[in-house]
């Protein structure tokens, strides 16, 4: 089967049609951390860097794609970093990513010409075991089914996943349609894929309760489909309940959650309903990245699709989530997006993880300058007195245009939001430099070559 659309220029197999340079190496701008061990954060064209980590050799050893890319909405993102916390308080408002497909700018065609080619390529990486999960809405959802059963072909799909983002309320509920209140995850995996869908405690009524002559709780239901031999071997397992008349019934029995309700514990199915969206999560989580997905979801997500110590990439990766996820899982995240806002949030939320960060750019990208960085210098410590607010900044030392990050500091997120410390205690070597990211994106740099003053101390330079 083959989607077509008007002005098709994707055709399946072709070498990144239309990745912006041709595939060359990334280029290494930071480390923090083990390098060894380091989450990788590659600011670029999603095509230009998996054509550099291709030729790396990394194809087929990716055990998990997760991709959040834009839905064809037709509409400009903001991120919102709040500095003060109230709703009504201080706060800057960045682009973070325009997600406009008109007709003027090709529409549909265009929309599709962009994410073919991406995914094409993402799948070369996979695994004989891996998969790749594609989270879009009601928009393009359908078009991505089509698009994976061309690349992989239909036997490659494993599930549709629906979530339900969102509550039917306000506007929505009243509109004359049914809520648009969920999204849609596209599953497809290689020859070898398997998952492992995680189970979950539902509440049982109490009237449904019963207990066995050992005093545990259970409930039961009709033995639908078992066959004899499947009956005696749960009756050898004391999970078979017998009426009065002879009927058999499966026991299921039953645990306390962490409220103490005794519930039933049921696998997960394709409808995930019991994660909730962003605004439910703890403020701290919450970036003020427009459209970030909730770190639950992403860890159901990489939980059940890999194995501690594989390779995760996600080629849209705007908050940095997918990595956070990976991170806390013992997985290695590769994480790439073109906007400078998408890199300094997700930089600035893994490093408050403690997680060890890698980030790299593709040929012929680099982040915005921030300009007027202004540091003071006395013996062992380091006060930056310029920009008063950063989204994060780092001292260490640079060599080869490497930053090696010795210590880091970072705003928290939350109901009111910690700023970052704006003073370290770090010897001043040879090679001192001063690294600073702004929540547009930017980056500024001070350095005592940069300065031209390797005796200052006590003053302030930019």
């Amino acid at each position: 089967m083959r989607l077509t659309w008007p002005g098709r220029q994707w055709r399946e197999g072709d070498p990144a049609p239309t990745s912006i340079l041709p595939a060359k190496a990334l280029t290494t701008v930071e480390i923090a951390g083990d390098p060894g061990a380091a989450h990788r954060l590659v600011h670029g064209d999603g095509l230009d860097a998996i054509g550099a980590l291709e030729a790396e050799g990394l194809a087929g050893l990716v055990d998990l794609v997760y991709v959040d890319p834009p839905y064809a909405s037709d509409r400009d993102y903001v991120a919102e970093a709040r500095l003060d916390g109230p709703a009504d308080g201080r706060a800057r408002r960045t682009l973070a990513y325009e997600d406009r497909w008109s007709l003027e700018r090709g529409g549909v065609g265009a929309y599709l010409d962009m994410l073919a080619p991406r995914l094409d390529a993402l799948t070369r990486l996979l695994s004989p075991r891996g998969t790749i999960w594609v989270h879009l809405d009601w928009r393009a959802a359908y078009l991505v089914r089509a698009l994976l059963d061309e690349i992989l072909g239909r036997d490659a799909f494993l599930n549709e996943i629906v979530w339900r983002r969102a509550p039917n309320l306000g506007r929505q509920a009243a509109s004359a349609q049914f809520g648009r209140t969920l999204d849609t995850i596209v599953v497809y995996g290689r020859e070898q894929a398997t998952l492992r869908p995680p189970t979950r405690l539902e509440p049982i009524e109490p009237g449904a309760i019963r207990w066995d002559d050992e005093g545990r709780p259970f409930t039961s239901a009709p033995r639908g489909d078992y066959s004899d031999a499947s009956i005696a071997k749960l009756d050898a397992e004391g999970r078979i309940h017998r009426t009065k008349s002879g009927r058999v019934y499966i026991k299921y029995f039953l645990a306390k959650n962490a409220e103490g309700v005794l519930c039933r514990e049921r696998r997960v199915d394709a409808l995930w309903t019991d994660i909730a969206p962003l605004r439910h999560a703890a403020p701290s989580e919450r970036t003020g990245y427009p459209t970030q997905k909730p770190r639950a979801l992403l860890e159901r997500i990489v939980a059940c699709a890999t194995e501690p110590g594989s390779w995760v990439v996600d080629a849209f990766a705007g908050s940095g989530t997918t990595g956070v996820a990976a991170h806390a899982l013992g997985r290695r995240a590769i994480l790439v997006d073109r906007s400078p806002v998408a890199i300094a949030t997700a930089r600035a939320r893994l490093l408050r993880d403690d997680a060890p960060v890698r980030v790299e750019h593709t040929a012929g990208t680099r982040a915005p300058e921030a300009k007027g960085v202004k540091v003071q210098l006395e013996d062992d410590r380091v006060r930056l007195i310029q920009p008063a607010e950063p989204l994060a900044w780092a001292v260490g030392t640079e060599e080869r245009g490497v930053f090696r990050a010795a210590w880091h500091a970072e705003r928290v997120p939350g109901m009111k939001p910690v700023p970052a410390v704006l003073e370290a205690r770090v010897p001043c070597g040879p090679n001192f430099c001063v690294r600073v990211f702004c929540d547009d994106g930017s980056v500024g740099s001070w350095g005592r070559a940069r300065a031209g003053a390797p005796e200052l101390a006590g003053g302030a330079s930019t």
